[in-house]
């Protein structure tokens, strides 16, 4: 049995990577794919790391490890955006894939197959986890919730920090409990080898370093049983059991930098001139508002060794600035900058299938049946949870940590930014049904018939739930990026919600330069949210246009140099969107009173007007 169910396991798997390879192939770079090869490429080749600081260089440099092998033509080494601009990361990046001779599709091809390594990875311990808490019916689940979320699917194909940043949040976690459950040597080790790996994925895994210590403070106190009186040396023992447990950590987090972050910043940093990186450092933490954070790191960012770990700081300060300011960004009609405490929630809820919500409704309520007890005995109950349910505790700890930050933050711009809560959303989703599962089989062997037709019927019910997510992944095949549920009518009709990362990223240029040429259109002006080339693809075929360039339908039709021809990206068609007041306004209002001939992968809206 054992064997079979890691076969399934493995089938799995291998389903779950064909579709995102195959489903990705014909995609076009997205906006943060430019810049993220491009610096990954310059890490590798120069050991300089002055483009893209705002995100650490793990996953840039395996997606650029297979472009060692190809021989590209290096002279963006030559051009302004390496030697003279300050993180010309954009251009850069643009330069180097579309602009230097080099062949863009095999760029892209090798730098996203590397990318599928976090998603395996994941998917196997999520796999092994659940299946240690909960059996194979937790594993099982559990790894079909994973594997064939539309979400998690979409981004584990791109060059990008989101998919990353949950391994390193879901691996490091998982040593780190299995630390606090068994202080070894090796243990130790293996916490602080995999928390030094997640800061080197992405800057928001720096929560763990609060999470580990709320962690770390709660679980010491609770470890050890209490005894049956509650005198103060009792007390102050607990006290001094959590202290040993955070002091722990911190030696941790300690090692962690020391051994696996800074060696690595070290080499990205060891060819980049130290004057060069001082200059970078003081010019982009020169808005920066509390000074003494950036003072330091700017002071250290010259000076030999720890120059690596204020490359480090860099980063992160970058990532802090950039979520204060926050980013102009459509939803549910609106346009703003500021964000919305509600829009982490509904995204949430519309980005994923019904049938998952169906999953999370039964979990809720077998583990609401589960603590139906007076609230007497609540702390009783909560004080043994923790102690033997460490896992589930750390799993809900997180949940409520990120869920907390996420939703006060002003960077709404996309799901991607919740898949560090996936993987515990899912294992604690998938131990509930597991749990019930194993409850209803207990009672058929001491019950009725009437149990076994609730068995039965549960079974049914999961099977059917699962079929669904299943069915909902291959329906919105290849366009995984662009799922939404049937609450908002689905992908077709997820732009009047939300876009950006959501729904458009500029995947979809190779799509639309190739319906372009299939209907032969000579000339096509064309509005494109992304940083790939248009003109790569289209060549003469395609004109520049803007939101400011005609003022409306009857300037477009006097003016135009396309025979009526034009197209706009989703992201830009729903910036119009914004209040009247709203400074730089996107014009495009008045396309609304045309019908676009075709919406090419949901997210490019083709429109003739004559």
């Amino acid at each position: 049995m054992s064997r079979l169910i890691k076969f399934f396991a493995g089938v799995i798997i291998v389903v779950a990577v064909i579709l995102a390879v195959s489903s990705v192939w014909n995609d076009s770079i997205i906006v943060d794919e430019v810049p993220h090869i491009g610096a990954g490429y310059s890490y590798l080749v120069k050991q300089d790391m002055r483009l893209n600081p705002e995100h650490p260089p793990l996953a840039k440099d395996l997606a650029a490890i297979p472009l060692l092998f190809v021989n590209l033509k290096q002279d963006v080494f030559n051009s302004e955006f390496w030697q003279t601009d300050i993180n010309g990361q954009w251009n850069f990046g643009r330069r180097l894939i579309f602009n230097s001779g080099n062949d863009a599709d095999l760029i892209k091809h090798l730098a996203k197959l590397p990318m599928l390594s976090f998603f395996i990875l994941s998917a196997i311990l999520i796999f092994k986890w659940a299946r240690k808490l909960y059996g194979n019916t937790g594993g099982i689940t559990a790894l079909i919730l994973f594997a064939f979320s539309p979400t998690v699917i979409t981004h584990s194909r791109f060059v990008t920090t989101d998919l990353p940043a949950l391994f390193g949040i879901l691996f490091a976690t998982y040593f780190y409990i299995k630390f606090l459950k068994d202080q070894t040597r090796k243990n130790s080790l293996l916490a602080a080898v995999f928390f030094g790996i997640a800061l080197l994925l992405k800057f928001s895994t720096f929560l763990l370093v609060p999470f580990f210590v709320l962690l770390a403070l709660i679980y010491g106190f609770v470890k050890n049983p209490r005894p049956a009186d509650n005198k103060a040396p009792w007390f102050l023992a607990k006290v001094k059991d959590a202290a040993k447990s955070v002091w722990a950590t911190i030696l941790i987090f300690i090692i962690g930098f020391v051994v696996i972050v800074w060696p690595v910043y070290y080499f990205h940093t060891y060819n980049y001139p130290p004057e060069r990186q001082h200059r970078d450092t003081q010019e982009l933490l020169s808005s920066y508002g509390n000074r003494m954070f950036a003072n330091p790191v700017v002071w250290a960012s010259d000076k030999p060794v720890i120059r690596a770990a204020a490359q480090y700081g860099l980063g992160l300060l970058m990532v802090n600035q950039r979520a204060v300011g926050g980013n102009t960004t459509y939803f549910l009609g609106e346009v703003s900058r500021f964000g919305w405490h509600k829009y982490f929630p509904i995204v949430y809820l519309i980005k994923e299938p019904l049938a998952w919500w169906g999953m999370v409704l039964m979990a809720l309520f077998f583990a609401a049946w589960q603590w139906r007890y007076p609230l007497k005995e609540w702390v009783n109950r909560e004080y043994h949870f923790i102690r033997n349910h460490i896992d589930e505790f750390a799993m809900l700890l997180w949940l409520l940590l990120y869920w907390g930050i996420s939703i006060n933050s002003t960077l709404n711009i996309g799901v991607r930014h919740l898949l560090p809560v996936y993987p515990f959303a899912i294992l604690l989703v998938s131990g509930q049904i597991s749990k019930l599962v194993k409850s209803l089989k207990l009672k058929v062997q001491n019950e009725s018939s009437k149990i076994k037709k609730i068995l039965f019927t549960f079974y049914f019910l999961l099977f059917t739930l699962l079929g669904w997510y299943v069915y909902e992944n291959v329906r919105v095949y290849p366009y995984y990026l662009t799922y939404f549920n049937q609450i908002v009518g689905g992908p077709s009709e997820g732009h009047k919600y939300v876009v950006d990362s959501n729904l458009d990223w500029g995947q979809d240029l190779v799509r639309f330069s190739n319906w372009v040429k299939k209907n032969n259109i000579p000339k096509i002006e064309f509005d494109y949210f992304g940083w790939a080339d248009p003109s790569y693809y289209l060549k003469e075929r395609y004109i520049w246009m803007s939101s400011t360039k005609y003022n409306d339908g009857r300037d477009f039709t006097a003016h135009n140099q396309s025979d009526g021809w034009l197209a706009v990206s989703a992201t830009f068609l729903m910036g119009s969107q914004g209040p009247e007041d709203m400074p730089n306004k996107i014009n495009y209002l008045w396309l609304n009173s045309y019908q676009p001939v075709t919406i090419i992968g949901n997210s490019i809206f083709v429109y003739r007007i004559r």
